[in-house]
């Protein structure tokens, strides 16, 4: 039972990572992919919840679903964290070519 909340959670991971990436190819838009993997974390952690919560019938088994919830808000926060280096590098790299345009 154990081995299948932990496939359910890379699953779930894998796939709003996947999503992001296809976000981030759209719109060309880090933060964009970084809203687009918070907010799955909400959907994808309640879907987890609710799975969890039909199969063993246990309350705190809900807490699987919080879980992954906590591992997908982690991915979005990294990804921001990344949006925003990249950003200061861009910024960095065009004052330093051509300062008059700042």
């Amino acid at each position: 039972m154990i081995i299948f909340f932990k496939i359910l959670l890379v699953v779930f991971v894998v796939t709003a990572n996947l999503i992001g990436f296809l976000v981030f190819k759209k719109s060309k838009n880090l933060y964009l992919a970084a809203l687009a993997i918070l907010v799955l974390a909400g959907v994808f952690g309640l879907i987890t919840s609710i799975v969890v919560l039909s199969i063993s019938k246990d309350a705190w088994a809900a807490i699987s679903g919080l879980n992954l919830a906590l591992f997908l808000f982690y991915n979005s926060m990294f990804v921001l964290l990344f949006a925003i280096v990249v950003s200061t590098i861009k910024k960095i790299k065009k004052f330093f070519q051509e300062p008059e345009q700042w």
